[in-house]
């Protein structure tokens, strides 16, 4: 096992991740988005645009909360539960 395997995020994680928080406000949303970066993410705040890509999904925005917003909606695309 390398390094990057014991880091990387199970496959899965990003089901996980939708399912926990799709129904939670945009304040929480952003805190759980924030933890997750710390853990497994890369978030690049540059200008014009602020980048996260977590679980494998990049989405940018104007600044963290759009690109937060952003991130899950694609997120929750990719991931329909019903």
């Amino acid at each position: 096992m390398s390094v990057f395997d014991s880091i990387a995020p199970p496959p899965d994680a990003l089901a996980e991740f939708v399912v926990e928080w799709r129904g939670a406000s945009p304040e929480v949303r952003l805190a759980a988005i924030r933890g997750a970066l710390r853990r497994h993410g890369l978030e690049i705040p540059t200008l014009p645009f602020y980048e996260i890509q977590l679980f494998g999904l990049t989405a940018t925005g104007r600044d963290e909360a759009e690109a937060a917003q952003n991130w899950m909606e694609a997120a929750i695309r990719l991931c329909p539960f019903d």
